[in-house]
C-alpha cells in the first residue's frame, strides 16, 4: 500500500515538474507591458481589450520570443515612472533617447514613422504659409504648440522644443485631447505623424476639412519606435525578443515577395 502510494506520489511530482519545465520553456519570462492610448498604434477598444497595429505586432513578437505578457493601459508618465522602479516591465513604441537609455533598455526598432508634420486649423493656413522649417516657426514665438508631458518627438524636434520652450504648452492627456485643444483654439498647431492624424479624425466628429497639415523642410526622416524595458529585464530576454523581431521582419519581407 505504501509502495503504491509512494509510486503515485512520485508520478504526480514528475508530471507537475514536467509541466512546469514545459511551461518554462514555452514562456521563459513574464512581463507586464504598459501601453498608452495612442491610436492607431495601441489603444483600448470598445470591448475594453488592447488593440492597435503595433500592439498586435508586439503580441506576435512576445509569443515568438517565449514571453508571457499582460497588457495594461497606462499614462505615459506612469509608464516612465514604473520603468525606473526596475521591475519586469516593458512598454511599446517608444523613441530611443539618450535620457531614457540612462534608466531603460531598448529593443531593435519595430516600426518607423513617416516624418512628423505640423497640423493646424484650415483657416490658419495662410498665416503659416511663410514658415518652411519648424525652427523658424518656433523661433518667432507667434504660435503655440501643444506637447504631452513625457512624450518624445525624436531627438531633433525635442531639441527645438526645449530651445524654444516659450512656444510650447505642456499638458497631461492623450493625443485626442491635444487635437481637441487645437480644434477649439487653445493651441495653434500640433506635431504629429500622418497615421495618427488620420485615425484621430476618423474616430472624432471632426472633418478632414477642419484641418490642414504641412511638411517642414527640416523634418526629413521619421522616428523609429522600439520596445522599452526596465533595467532588470535580462539581456538574454531582450536578445530573444530581438531575434523574434528580426525573424518577423524577415517573414514580412518574404510574404511581400510572394504577393
Amino acid at each position: 500500500m505504501l509502495k503504491r502510494l509512494f509510486t503515485a506520489t512520485s508520478c504526480i511530482v514528475i508530471t507537475l515538474s514536467t509541466l512546469f519545465i514545459l511551461r518554462s520553456v514555452a514562456f521563459a519570462d513574464h512581463l507586464t507591458v504598459g501601453y498608452i492610448e495612442l491610436p492607431p498604434y495601441y489603444y483600448t477598444n470598445s470591448q475594453q481589450k488592447p488593440e492597435g497595429f503595433l500592439l498586435n505586432l508586439t503580441q506576435r513578437i512576445m509569443n515568438k520570443a517565449g514571453c508571457d505578457c499582460s497588457y495594461v493601459s497606462m499614462p505615459s508618465k506612469r509608464i516612465l515612472h514604473t520603468l525606473k522602479k526596475k521591475r519586469a516591465f516593458a512598454s511599446i513604441g517608444w523613441f530611443k533617447t539618450p535620457q531614457r537609455e540612462k534608466y531603460a533598455k531598448f529593443s531593435l526598432s519595430i516600426y518607423e514613422n513617416k516624418p512628423i508634420v505640423v497640423l493646424l486649423r484650415q483657416e490658419d493656413h495662410e498665416a503659416f504659409a511663410k514658415y518652411s522649417t519648424l525652427e523658424k516657426l518656433l523661433k518667432e514665438n507667434k504660435f503655440k504648440t501643444g506637447l504631452i508631458a513625457g512624450h518624445s518627438m525624436g531627438g531633433y524636434i525635442d531639441y527645438l522644443l526645449k530651445k524654444y520652450s516659450r512656444a510650447v504648452h505642456l499638458l497631461s492627456g492623450t493625443t485626442e485631447q491635444l487635437v481637441k485643444m487645437l480644434h477649439d483654439g487653445h493651441i495653434d498647431f500640433c506635431l504629429l505623424a500622418p497615421v495618427e492624424i488620420a485615425k484621430i479624425i476618423k474616430k472624432s466628429s471632426y472633418k478632414e476639412d477642419d484641418f490642414y497639415f504641412m511638411s517642414m523642410k527640416d523634418i526629413i526622416k521619421g522616428n523609429t519606435r522600439h520596445l522599452i524595458f526596465s533595467k532588470d529585464v535580462s539581456n538574454d530576454t531582450i536578445s530573444k525578443i530581438n531575434a523574434a523581431i528580426t525573424e518577423i521582419k524577415y517573414e514580412t519581407k518574404l510574404s511581400r515577395y510572394a504577393e
